[in-house]
């Protein structure tokens, strides 16, 4: 480790030094699924990100949670059958965020992809170039297989190329059938995160979470962190959990090892203004071939049509952008697919870009890593007296599973009895979500009664923060004041979040406290609005309140493709 950094520190006293049975270095959906496990079994855990919470690779994905089907002709069944049963229980424990998504797999051929498949399974590492109808049949019969475990959806069916044409008139006349299954999408990964955060908060008082905070090094078990706007902490944790993602071997090297287990891929996303086209979807995802054999998928979001995805080996998280070449590459495909529907650039609203956390894996081709996860641990050494597990893959629908795996490990290193398991616990505004429509009738009649609040706007905020809504409702009274360019959302909405999750940046409430930047709704007078309410709540100076909007105007230029001026 650098000897500057700790240059003109003063003597560290016991005293000086807050300790922690767990440093969490990582606050995406793994770091903040462990972190809620380790809190409700009642060890005291700090969690800290470079970023925001939820900022990094967790807020990039394609927005479902799903069961990997097309891990079946990897022959990840195990995988398979984690997903599914995972992609289930966020169903029941976060109704609020995670819905049902009726998915439809267009088919061009009747046999194809069957030989190319059996090579796969056999471990070749080039993946089918097609997928004809057979094969899908057989592979959507053995998905309704496993996610028979706490089943919450139905089974699949297909339908001939007249059906499917009938349904969506745009698809190419090459069209030969139509698969129908259902998986689920996350509304809002974000806020998931932040809820697991919380969550995790409330089961263990003594545990604390800091966002914009950064791992400055470590010096014989003594961890420094750099809380942006305060004065460094200096933490010494019996376990290091490093929960970075992409950035896990950098993590390490500051902590003092030389690892490679990171061989990342980029991921891009493209949503699109396009209201025919989500005409023609009806709800649905279509989960569909390139030319090239990649699967690609569009999708209802937030009012908008979202496509993704690539899959491009890639080291620099810092810098990921969706690319012009990305671009031109999602808006053929879609053209392929849908020729009666026009695409262009300009119905582009926004974007975004990710790295996934995969294993090192030389040779393979990207769309066949695997997105198992695992755990390796680098024991204890004497100038760092404290083990690092560092936590590889994964995916969002496993993160569950995935910290009950770690925090079992970690309770075992500590001597600590496992108190409750996590299957069964709801997530934040998930907890007594009203799943039926009776159920929600009843809900939002009770909250109308205790807040004052009109039942169609309780309606939307149960939508967007499951049972959390009541909170904020009360918050807003009787007649809030609508936020200019996005009437959906309050002014004293906005107020609250401000007041009770962790803001730090105008990024921050824009881009993950709400779907305002993702959806499409970004004007530079709505930007500048939000911003002098963050001003007036976090007492931000006028200069503060003007760097962060030039902040914001780069971040959404360099990483978004949006472009807004201030003035």
């Amino acid at each position: 480790m650098n000897s500057k950094l700790w240059a003109g520190a003063r003597a560290m006293t016991d005293a000086e030094i807050d300790h922690f049975d767990v440093l969490i270095i990582g606050a995406g959906v793994n770091g903040a699924g462990v972190f809620r496990d380790l809190c409700a079994q009642g060890v005291k855990c700090l969690i800290v990100d470079k970023g925001d919470f939820g900022s990094g690779t967790s807020a990039a994905p394609s927005r479902l949670i799903h069961g990997g089907l097309k891990y079946l002709e990897t022959g990840e069944l195990r995988l398979v059958a984690e997903s599914t049963y995972e992609r289930n229980l966020l169903l029941k424990n976060a109704a609020h965020l995670v819905r049902p998504l009726p998915t439809a797999i267009p088919i061009l051929s009747w046999g194809k992809g069957v030989t190319a498949a059996l090579r796969t399974l056999l471990g070749s590492t080039t993946a089918p170039r097609s997928r004809g109808a057979l094969l899908v049949k057989a592979g959507l019969a053995m998905y309704d297989f496993y996610g028979a475990r706490a089943r919450q959806m139905p089974k699949h069916r297909m339908v001939g190329a007249r059906r499917a044409r009938a349904e969506i008139p745009a698809l190419t006349p090459r069209i030969k059938a139509l698969g129908t299954y259902y998986d689920a999408t996350v509304t809002a990964p974000e806020r998931l995160v932040l809820e697991l955060i919380q969550d995790g908060l409330k089961a263990s008082p003594g545990s604390e979470a800091m966002n914009w905070c950064t791992v400055m090094g470590q010096s014989q078990g003594v961890v420094s962190v750099g809380p942006e706007g305060g004065e460094n902490r200096r933490i010494k944790p019996r376990i290091v959990i490093n929960a970075a993602g992409p950035w896990i071997d950098r993590v390490n090297a500051v902590l003092g090892l030389d690892s490679r287990y990171i061989g990342g891929t980029k991921g891009s996303h493209v949503l699109l203004d396009h209201p025919e086209l989500l005409r023609q979807l009806n709800g649905r995802m279509l989960y569909f071939e390139a030319d090239d054999g990649r699967i690609l998928l569009v999708l209802p979001f937030q009012g908008k049509a979202l496509v993704g995805s690539t899959d491009i080996p890639s080291d620099e998280p810092d810098r990921v952008a969706c690319t012009d070449d990305e671009t031109t590459y999602f808006l053929q495909s879609l053209r392929d697919l849908l020729p009666g529907l026009a695409f262009s650039r300009d119905q582009i609203v926004y974007a975004y870009a990710g790295i996934r956390p995969l294993p090192n894996s030389d040779g393979v081709a990207p769309g066949l890593i695997s997105r198992d996860h695992s755990a390796p641990t680098d024991p204890a050494t004497g100038g760092r007296p404290f083990p690092v597990t560092s936590l590889i893959g994964g995916k969002w629908t496993t993160f569950r599973a995935f910290s009950a795996q770690v925090t079992d490990a970690v309770l075992d290193d500590l001597g600590v009895p496992r108190l409750r398991q996590t299957d069964d616990m709801p997530i934040g505004g998930g907890r007594d979500m009203p799943r039926s429509e009776e159920a929600r009738t009843a809900w939002i009649d009770a909250a109308v009664r205790t807040t004052g609040a009109r039942s169609e706007r309780l309606a939307i905020l149960l939508d967007r923060y499951g049972t959390t809504a009541h909170d904020i409702a009360r918050h807003e009274g009787v007649d809030p004041v609508e936020l200019v360019d996005a009437p959906d959302f309050t002014e004293s909405e906005l107020d609250w979040i401000l007041r009770n999750e962790r803001v730090v940046h105008l990024s921050d409430i824009l881009l993950r406290r709400t779907p305002l930047g993702i959806s499409g709704q970004l004007t530079p007078r709505l930007c500048r609005r939000v911003a002098s309410i963050s001003a007036e709540v976090l007492n931000w100076t006028s200069a503060r309140e003007l760097s962060e909007l030039a902040d914001l105007s780069t971040l959404l230029a360099e990483r978004h493709g949006l472009h807004l001026d201030f003035g």
